[in-house]
């Protein structure tokens, strides 16, 4: 029997497992899945595909949801409950998902029957929709496509799901269904010039790039590759394969699913432009706009990467959507490049943004997770929510096996210190890894081969390991740790029976910066960011409210200029830890004078009270506290404000109704705008007829005309004031202004004849001052 010990990278790049070889062991993981699972089960699939029958021109035997699902998404967490299912059958063999999962492949069926055509999908007119198209009338805005809110993100969703019954459940009824859907749109792209194409790609459209790559990789049919380059993009390609950062102000979750396409299109074909822009958005994604949870993006959208202000003071911090989509490009990475960073964020933002997205008991999910000290999150409520990131939240607690394990022809990859099991079914292999991972330092893995079976057992070193040693039947594998971050411990015998190889990885405190380097700083243990609770202060509720704006964690901010200053020269140096199985520590830090000691835990256990992540930091507490009073002074304006709209941003002009013609939104530079040479409106949002002031703030241009509106009344004799970038007009609201409940003001911009209107930044109702 050999055994030797190497520290040798694998040179083949590592395929993944299925994920119905692994199941999750007793562990956090295990109860989220578990949690996740409910929610699924809880959900009605005749409610939840109601829009399905509704657009095949059938009977709908129950009501459709609510929210999203009746305001112009209609039929997104259908796509998203189909994958759900499957990968959750997949990873648990409950045979009641399996039956959720036929008898929604059931109702879709009869659907796609009924259409006659290949169409499928819950869009609001989306036959129509693809006739429109096809006759070349194309109205795409960044969030709708010929005034339906993003109706090719939400097919996205349809595809996605039945590609997911088929490779993850064996559904063989799914295939032709996606097949008759992909040959419907087809169809319609035949008809499309690539220019005409290109100008529909400005409307967000989910990952269909990536689906018709995998589509082609299942099927052999090359005209679906063809198709995922078409969908390439190349007004998001083009820059990142020549490695040119213009993400600023870009919608993060409208990009992240195109460059998982082109990774998914590297792996297809073998282009290099592909590959280097999938490696370029990975490399500025990971290094300069990802905080230590894992996640990214403010208010939905990239913020300019050198200036994280915006991440420490707004409310709608990373959103969940976007580390579900960075978590497939982590994999398909890690199984083209072997790159041991992919395996570290995957750790990290699974750990931390993930698991904690989760409530471990109502079992809701978060929308938004701010870094702003002392805030809170809201979850949603399984009947009532129906964000994006319910959707994706459906799916992110099923897929924790996903990863463990890797493996090659020579070689088994232990990735992540998980507790579960593993059936490596080709091999004649069993490996039961026991752990206590994080809370513990240590995993024991029961390796059992039913026959002599050689191959090399490569344990991960995570970049955070301080050390590493492991032990084969109670014997040292070896004497030498290995020899630095990333490289694997490899062991190479011939497995018998069972083995007992026991892993120990050391860990530290440490401190990591926001990624502009300003002065705030977020503690880490291993893998496990560390945070403080902060109670449940002027919080509403944490569960969301039935309403637009039901996903945001709309209370009360608390002053930043209250948030303890870390004053130690280095920042690490102020943590000491008090329980290692319990992993809390406690935080020197002063504030007005004082020195506190402040007690931290696992981020991803704090549920229903605020938290804070990012800690201040400074040789002066005095000084800092000063910068940070300055700041709550800059905006304590907001406290005056009844509602608002960014304009140019797809929830907040979601979310006040947005309608419009002729108009087009842009940005650059990480602001927003809306201009058009029609008009375009919002509803504002005024129930106790609190507001008086309408402040409305433009970019600066010339050559421009407009009229604004509110209820029909145009706005005269504006207050103008003039900051920097922005010109502002305040307007006052009358009584005559208001419609007879008084509830809502609808707010409009009308192009003179023959101009376009300027370009509208916000626009805010304010209380009296």
């Amino acid at each position: 029997m050999v055994n030797t010990t190497s520290t040798a990278e694998a040179t083949t790049p590592p395929s993944s497992f299925s994920l119905s070889s692994v199941r999750l062991l007793d562990s956090d993981f295990k109860n989220a899945q578990d949690a996740d699972v409910r929610y699924v089960l809880s959900l009605d699939a005749d409610r939840l595909f109601a829009p399905f029958r509704r657009e095949a021109g059938l009977p709908t035997p129950a009501p459709g949801y609510g929210g999203w699902e009746t305001d112009g998404l209609d039929g997104h967490i259908g796509g998203h409950y189909l994958s759900a299912c499957a990968q959750l059958f997949a990873a648990t063999g409950d045979p009641r998902l399996g039956t959720c999962l036929d008898y929604a492949l059931g109702i879709l069926a009869e659907c796609q029957a009924a259409a006659g055509t290949g169409y499928l999908g819950g869009v609001p007119g989306g036959r129509r929709l693809g006739e429109e198209l096809a006759a070349g009338t194309v109205d795409a805005d960044l969030f709708t496509l010929n005034g339906r809110w993003v109706p090719l993100y939400n097919l996205h969703k349809t595809f996605a799901g039945l590609l997911d019954a088929y490779a993850y459940a064996g559904a063989g009824h799914a295939l032709p269904m996606l097949t008759s859907l992909a040959d419907w749109w087809l169809g319609i792209s035949a008809r499309l010039t690539d220019e005409v194409f290109e100008a529909i790609l400005h409307t967000e459209f989910g990952g269909l790039n990536d689906t018709f790559a995998a589509l082609a990789q299942l099927t052999g049919r090359a005209e679906y590759l063809r198709e995922a380059r078409r969908f390439s993009h190349r007004a998001i390609l083009d820059p990142l394969a020549g490695k040119r950062d213009e993400l600023d102000g870009l919608h993060a979750n409208t990009q992240i699913p195109k460059v998982v396409g082109y990774e998914r299109c590297a792996a297809a074909t073998g282009e290099e432009q592909y590959t280097r822009a999938s490696d370029f958005f990975w490399e500025t994604v990971l290094t300069r706009r990802t905080v230590s949870i894992g996640g990214n993006s403010v208010r939905e959208h990239f913020h300019p990467a050198n200036d994280f202000t915006p991440m420490i003071e707004d409310a709608q911090g990373p959103e969940t959507c976007n580390t579900y989509n960075m978590l497939k490009l982590a994999k398909l990475r890690f199984e083209r490049t072997s790159d041991p960073a992919a395996v570290d964020f995957y750790e990290r933002a699974t750990y931390n943004h993930i698991l904690s997205s989760q409530h471990p008991g109502r079992c809701g999910f978060v929308y938004f997770t701010p870094m702003r000290p002392g805030h809170y999150r809201v979850y949603s409520k399984a009947q009532e929510s129906m964000w994006c990131c319910v959707g994706s939240g459906l799916e992110n607690h099923a897929r924790y096996g996903e990863l463990i394990y890797s493996h090659t022809p020579d070689d088994l990859l232990v990735n992540l210190y998980i507790a579960s099991e593993l059936d490596w079914d080709e091999r004649g292999v069993r490996v039961r890894l026991e752990t206590d991972f994080p809370r513990s330092d240590t995993a024991t893995l029961h390796i059992t081969a039913a026959t002599p079976t050689e191959f090399t057992l490569r344990l991960r070193r995570p970049g955070w390991a301080t050390g590493m040693e492991a032990d084969v039947d109670g014997q040292p594998a070896d004497t030498a740790s290995p020899s630095g971050a990333g490289k694997d411990m490899a062991i190479h015998r011939s497995w018998e029976g069972t083995t007992v190889v026991t892993v120990r990885l050391a860990a530290a405190v440490r401190a990591e910066t926001l990624p502009d380097g300003s002065p705030w700083v977020s503690f880490l243990y291993g893998p496990v960011v560390l945070a403080s609770r902060g109670g449940r202060y002027g919080v509403p509720s944490f569960e969301a409210p039935d309403e637009r704006m039901g996903h945001v964690a709309s209370g009360p901010t608390l002053p930043l200029a209250s948030t303890p200053v870390v004053t130690a020269p280095n920042p690490a140096d102020a943590v000491v830890l008090l329980d290692r199985k319990a992993l809390t520590a406690e935080l020197a830090a002063r504030l007005e004078g004082e020195q506190l000691s402040i007690p931290l835990e696992p981020f991803s256990g704090i549920h229903n009270e605020r938290y804070t992540v990012y800690w201040p930091s400074g040789a002066s507490a005095e000084q800092r506290r000063a910068e940070l009073a300055a700041l709550d002074a800059e905006s304590e304006g907001a406290e005056l404000v009844i509602d608002e709209v960014t304009a140019g941003e797809q929830q907040p002009e979601s979310d006040h109704f947005f309608a419009g013609d002729g108009t087009r939104a842009d940005g650059a530079d990480g602001l927003h705008w809306r201009s058009a040479t029609g008009w375009f409106s919002y509803v504002l949002k005024d129930p106790a007829r609190e507001g008086t002031l309408l402040r409305v703030r433009f970019r600066p241009a010339s050559g421009r005309g407009h009229i604004l509106r509110v209820n029909g009344t145009e706005l005269v004799e504006p207050t103008e004031l003039h900051t920097a970038g922005a010109e502002v007009h305040e307007f006052p609201v009358t009584d005559g202004m208001r419609s007879s409940d008084g509830g809502q003001l609808e707010f409009s911009v009308h192009a003179l004849p023959g101009l376009r209107t300027g370009d509208l930044l916000s626009v805010e109702l304010l209380k009296g001052r």
